[in-house]
């Protein structure tokens, strides 16, 4: 059999249009490349499927991504740093677990299984490596939330703030935004917004905080009366999220946040300059997301939608969060 080439191999990915064909393709590719003994090949794909910068793709495949390669260079780890795999890649993936065990919920299509399956590899790697793990709560915590455990979330929030952090911990703006993130899923939005305050301020950022708190930030204002405070965000936040394609799909919930405030002209707005980039992604709660807000609008296709994709949640996550989340907005801001 004829070995591949990632030049061949990005030819081939430009003739698929949608994400999902892309993921298929690779899916495949690192599939049969293994079954090929072609090993090295294989690991190449997987290090681009987890390479940020080229695209982004969805939680399944860089799951598997990530389990698999981690294995390979933790089995054929080089001495000579020159030579790969060596110690600076499988850092990198201990790295890498991080953002993978927080989103890997994301996807109703990952069954409970492979999540309790990822969890258990980040956690066998950091202890073997004696890595703190700080990091590995908080992952954890993140992953909860998505799963609408607020037991589980709560136990790892504890955990996460009493240890130590080490160089696997995040910059303080991360921490900071995962940490509100948190609060405002607990009810404490007071102490959320407090902590929110020097980055409203602009004093504590990072490449991707503003952004990935704005949505936190602002139910929390709402969720505590702060509705002129909300009202005046809104608009800079959805031009900040806007300024980045690569995080286009945090204004999802600022739709939501704009039908609370009344902003039903902006919510549209929103929804209608978006939803191609929102739907095109294979992770599928930002979907929930997208039309448990566009529900608001009155077309019932839209909120069956919802009702099917929240049920597909549940069912996974073992309770009936995003059912009942969905219900009480309809009930509340449906025609």
């Amino acid at each position: 059999m004829q070995e591949r080439t990632l030049e061949e191999l990005y030819k081939k990915l430009k003739e698929f249009d949608r994400l999902a064909d892309k993921e298929e393709f690779l899916f495949d590719e690192i599939r049969d490349a293994v079954e090929a003994q072609n090993l090295a090949f294989a690991a190449q794909i997987c290090d681009f499927v987890l390479n940020d910068e080229f695209e982004k793709f969805g939680a399944f495949l860089r799951t598997r991504a990530l389990m698999w390669l981690t294995g390979y260079i933790a089995q054929n780890l080089k001495d000579d740093d020159s030579e790969y795999p060596n110690i600076s890649d499988f850092v990198q993936c201990l790295w890498k677990f991080k953002w993978i065990v927080s989103g890997v919920a994301k996807s109703s299509a990952i069954e409970k299984e492979l999540i309790d399956k990822v969890n258990d590899a980040m956690l066998f790697y950091y202890e073997r490596l004696e890595l703190s793990l700080a990091a590995y709560y908080k992952a954890l915590m993140n992953q909860n939330i998505d799963m609408g455990d607020a037991r589980e979330a709560k136990a790892n929030y504890e955990l996460w703030k009493k240890l130590a952090k080490d160089d696997m911990g995040d910059c303080e703006a991360c921490e900071a935004a995962d940490e509100i993130a948190y609060l405002h899923f607990a009810g404490e939005d007071e102490d959320a917004l407090a902590l929110a305050a020097p980055i409203l301020s602009g004093e504590l950022t990072c490449t991707e905080v503003p952004h990935t708190t704005y949505a936190p930030i602002l139910f929390s204002m709402i969720k505590t009366g702060k509705t002129w405070e909300a009202k005046a965000l809104l608009p800079k936040a959805a031009a900040t999220i806007e300024s980045n394609p690569r995080v286009i799909n945090m204004v999802t919930p600022l739709i939501e946040i704009a039908i609370r405030l009344d902003e039903r002209e902006m919510a549209l707005n929103l929804a209608r300059k978006h939803s191609a980039a929102i739907l095109e992604g294979n992770d599928d709660l930002n979907d929930l997301r997208f039309f448990i807000a566009v529900s608001a609008f009155g077309d019932e296709n839209d909120y069956k939608i919802a009702v099917e994709i929240a049920g597909k949640f549940d069912a996974r996550n073992g309770n009936t969060y995003y059912s009942d989340y969905l219900n009480e907005f309809y009930a509340e801001f449906g025609f």
